[in-house]
């Protein structure tokens, strides 16, 4: 939708309109609705949005802007038609007269359009109060905007929509943080956190224009959705693009209006940082008097009842005013506001007049006062004030001491500050430290995907024992960001003599800080959090190193190694983060390896320990959670996991975790059959289609295509998404367990001939764990068998992978053991596998009848409880061809999959599954026309308790009534007959 037609959320607010005109069309009663708002929060849209849902209605409109307010009777008299308006009368009971005829007259719905109230004359005030008091018995729909006024002629207007039955006030306020995400989400189809809400609600104001320029980038065909796109957007809007300049020109009309002798007030409102009380406003400007009414009725300030202060109301409001201050008038204030001050808001104070105006003396003790502030916000580590106030000092005075300074805050604070107004200034000054020149310089390379220059800018090494202890912290943390960025493409080779010799370095540090070094200079932190840093940078950069070589590795020397480093960060407080990073990448691959139980410890302790620390980590953590629990058999929760990782894409500068994350979040629908049937509230293909150029994204995709196609037996794609996934070297690629998926597929298309060239393939990974590995063969082994008509041959292969996943544990103590714990779901397949092999050997296998069938309903209620329809499917369809060919002994009275009547499609079979055994007798007896009273009488029940039964079943089905339930089956039924 293009973004000038874009109408966004207001839908409670349109449905009170909607019903207000439906009530005027139907009995021809008059209503008069008062939208009332800020500028800029999107009243006109909404009534032209409510306007253009009205069908068959005729629109007449009144538009004011300020200089109406002194034309008596104008607004009144444009209320009628053009020949006798410009021969109104100024009389106003005239006026109201001539007007009230009019109305009278109107016998076709006419909603009425008069925008900007606040500039209404005080004669036509009178005259539309008169007018909507005593109009009756006409289809007239009155919608009237304004802003916020203390006018007492239009606010007994306001009290009338208070007191009327047929007048209504909706007062709109930019969204909130609830609403910013809930439209986030529903504009853009990606789930949303509640950490990238508040940060675009707090850069937007939540103000619908802003909003919308937000959605427009993050929803632009030719961008992928990352944490860049959304700053690219946030930084148009913080420099006055956009919508923005729209909304200053909007806030530069409201303060031209407002008397002469207010603008300074507001002006200096705008510039001071907490709220400021009318005594203080005089003392700062130097007046007598304060129109504390007239601020009151400006529509842009509010007062707090309790402490009588007075302060802008929206942040957006302050941006506008600031940007078209006069230079010399901001420095004026801000000296003025500087003496009210104290502590770092003075500090701000003068640097911001010194940055305005050059004449602003002392400009060394300026920015000590904000290094003082600075370091004390940093040892309190306050990092977004240490940032700030870094970023004014380097501004006021542009050093090597202030750069370093800047640099560093950046660092501890986990952002990036604006990199083109440093960069040139470090590449072009000699008193920058050579460590902190290529650092930086390294670090906008990598920003640009620019690998080779960044690589460039690192190496040598020369000088890093030299620098700074913030110098070399920073150097250290770029040569973090490159490790990641080229482990994760496979080419940490080409870093690892850098990562080596800044290890080295890093080592000598810790030591001098340990031993109380006194010519280390440290300002911005203490001893222990520069401890703390270097200890946790040093320990990232060695699990790169180890990361690297695991292929060589055992995963049990990998673990142990990571067990070293940990034990080293525990040891220094300040270090979470680190501790959660180590835990997430021994996790992930202790995932890929099979040692799952253990995988899963690691994981969860990250993600419920340390929730704010680190988001890169925890969201990765969540992703190869997400993907446990899916094996496991626990969807729900697999879920919940991979979409809260997904919906933090916005927030991490890390462009290969978008395609992981919405990958993860894509498995469980995808397996579930939702996103084709639009069952589920993201569709994230767009977005992951952007991102195929990565290999992580290729792979990713490959395993939810591969698992979307078993359940939907679609073996062709299996075949093809799991050779894609295994072509490439990531996560999954390293996991076995897709071959079992594999396998089935070539299986069931007819090409086992292929499975010992695949088993030959899983027997060579040294890797794995014995107890998965020795599963995945069985399992193939036994395909192959089946594959080749050795059904007895195979029936034993598969029931020694059924012995060996049974005795695979769970992921959590609290589940059973023996139902295949973290591989559940491959041994629910096992199960379809195994009975596929007792049909097709019957002949030689009848006696394994009872057992297939004992596995079959295990698997059968274990996807049901996964919400795997597919699955489901295959199994009751198998489980029905065993009890056919099979004639079980004593089968009458056993039970069954589900104990329904044959004649019910898969599908009812596997809506009904999710009920009671007696909740499914009586939803049958009911959907089969039975009457409550009818039911107890067949059952022996009271009627209460068969109501109590019917309305559990409606509730799990998600029917609101009887009659639903008896479509359900009919229709069920038909389609069963259409398909037979």
């Amino acid at each position: 939708m293009s973004r000038l037609h874009r109408f966004l959320g207001r839908e409670s607010e349109l449905e009170l309109i909607a019903a207000a005109a439906e009530s005027v069309h139907s009995s021809s009663d008059p209503r008069f609705i008062l939208i009332d708002g800020p500028p800029g929060v999107g009243k006109t849209s909404m009534l032209n949005e409510a306007v253009a849902r009205l069908t068959g209605w005729s629109r007449a409109n009144v538009y004011l802007d300020v200089a109406d307010r002194a034309t008596p009777g104008y607004a009144a008299a444009h209320l009628l038609r053009k020949p006798q308006r410009y021969h109104a009368p100024t009389d106003p009971h005239e006026l109201a007269a001539l007007v009230q005829e009019q109305v009278d007259g109107i016998t076709e719905p006419v909603v009425l359009v008069i925008e900007d109230l606040q500039w209404m004359d005080p004669l036509s005030a009178a005259v539309v109060y008169q007018t909507i008091r005593e109009v009756e018995d006409v289809p007239l729909l009155s919608l009237v905007t304004s802003r916020p006024t203390t006018r007492p002629e239009l606010q007994r207007l306001a009290r009338y929509t208070a007191t009327a039955g047929e007048a209504l006030r909706i007062v709109l306020e930019p969204f909130s943080r609830a609403e910013v995400r809930a439209l986030l989400q529903e504009q853009t189809g990606l789930p949303i956190s509640s950490n990238v809400a508040a940060r675009i609600h707090d850069a937007t104001g939540g103000f619908p224009a802003f909003l919308d320029h937000v959605i427009e980038k993050l929803t632009a065909r030719d961008e992928a959705i990352t944490a860049a796109a959304l700053d690219d957007a946030l930084e148009q809007l913080d420099r006055g693009e956009g919508p923005a300049e729209s909304q200053r020109q909007r806030i530069r009309q409201v303060f031209e209006e407002t008397p002469v002798q207010l603008q300074e007030v507001l002006a200096l409102l705008a510039l001071s940082s907490y709220p400021l009380a009318i005594h203080e406003i005089r003392d700062l400007l130097g007046v007598e008097a304060v129109d504390a009414a007239a601020l009151r009725d400006s529509g842009l300030v509010q007062e707090s009842v309790k402490s009588g202060r007075f302060f802008l109301t929206h942040h957006i409001f302050r941006q506008g005013l600031v940007a078209d201050l006069p230079r010399e008038q901001r420095a004026d204030l801000h000296l003025r506001l500087a003496r009210l001050d104290a502590g770092p808001s003075s500090a701000r104070h003068r640097a911001e007049a010194a940055l305005l105006d050059p004449s602003v003396g002392d400009r060394p003790a300026i920015v000590a006062a904000l290094t003082d502030a600075a370091r004390t916000a940093s040892r309190t580590s306050d990092h977004a004030e240490t940032l700030e106030l870094s970023r004014l000092a380097f501004e006021v005075d542009r050093s090597g001491d202030t750069l370093e300074a800047l640099t560093f805050a950046a660092m501890r604070a986990g952002t990036r500050f604006a990199i083109d107004s440093t960069t040139s200034w470090a590449q072009s000054h000699e008193n920058v430290h050579p460590v902190l020149r290529r650092g930086i310089l390294a670090r906008e390379s990598l920003m640009r995907g620019d690998l080779q220059s960044t690589l460039g800018f690192l190496a040598g090494g020369v000088g890093l024992e030299e620098a700074s202890p913030k110098a070399l912290l920073c150097y250290a943390d770029t040569v973090l960001s490159a490790s990641r960025t080229t482990g994760l493409r496979g080419s940490y080779w080409q870093l690892f003599k850098i990562a080596e010799r800044t290890v080295e370095v890093l080592q000598l540090l810790e030591e001098r800080l340990q031993a109380g070094d006194p010519t280390l200079r440290i300002r911005m932190a203490t001893p222990e959090q520069l401890l703390a840093e270097t200890r946790g940078l040093r320990v990232s950069l060695q699990l790169w190193r180890l990361l690297e070589g695991m292929d060589a590795a055992e995963p049990e020397l990998f673990s142990q190694e990571v067990e070293v480093l940990l034990d080293e960060v525990r040891q220094i407080p300040g270090t979470e983060s680190a501790q959660l990073v180590l835990l997430v990448a021994r996790g992930a691959l202790l995932r890929t390896t099979g040692h799952l139980s253990e995988a899963y410890s690691d994981l969860i302790s990250a993600v419920e320990n340390w929730p704010g620390r680190n988001r890169r980590a925890l969201a990765h953590a969540e992703i190869h959670l997400t993907y446990l629990l899916f094996e496991a058999g626990m969807w729900s929760e697999a879920q919940g996991f991979a979409e809260s990782a997904a919906a933090e894409v916005l927030d991490i500068s890390e462009d290969n975790l978008a395609p992981v994350a919405f990958n993860a979040a894509h498995l469980v629908p995808a397996a579930r059959g939702e996103r084709e049937g639009q069952n589920w509230p993201f569709d994230l293909r767009a977005h992951i289609h952007r991102m195929t150029d990565t290999s992580l994204g290729r792979a990713g995709r490959g395993f939810v295509e591969a698992w979307g196609a078993t359940c939907a037996q679609d073996h062709e794609r299996v075949i093809s998404s799991v050779l894609g996934l295994q072509a490439e070297l990531n996560i999954w690629s390293r996991a076995i367990t897709p071959a079992v998926l594999l396998g089935r597929s070539l299986f069931h298309s007819g090409r086992a001939q292929a499975l010992p060239a695949l088993i030959t393939r899983v027997r060579a990974d040294e890797h794995s764990s014995a107890a998965q590995r020795d599963y995945v063969l069985r399992h193939l082994r036994g395909l192959a068998a089946m594959g080749a008509g050795k059904h007895v041959t195979a029936y034993e292969h598969l029931s020694a992978a059924m012995t060996t996943v049974s005795g695979i544990p769970a992921l959590k103590s609290s589940h059973v053991s023996g139902d295949g714990g973290a591989l559940s779901i491959y041994r629910g397949l096992l199960a379809l596998d195994l009975a596929q092999c007792v049909v097709l050997g019957m002949d030689s296998l009848q006696e394994k009848v009872e057992q297939s069938s004992e596995w079959v309903l295990w698997a059968g209620s274990m996807f049901q409880g996964c919400g795997a329809e597919g699955l489901f499917h295959q199994a009751d369809e198998v489980f029905r061809t065993l009890r056919k060919g099979g004639a079980l002994p004593g089968a009458v009275g056993r039970v069954r999959m589900i104990d329904l009547p044959a004649g019910l499609s898969s599908k009812a079979r596997f809506a009904l599954a999710a009920l009671t055994a007696r909740e499914r007798e009586i939803a049958l007896m009911v959907g089969h026309g039975l009457s409550n009273k009818d039911v107890a009488e067949e059952l022996v029940l009271s009627v209460r308790t068969v109501e109590y039964h019917v309305a559990n079943a409606l509730g799990k089905l998600a029917l609101d009534s009887r009659h639903a339930l008896r479509r359900m089956l009919q229709d069920e039924a038909e389609d069963g007959l259409r398909s037979a």
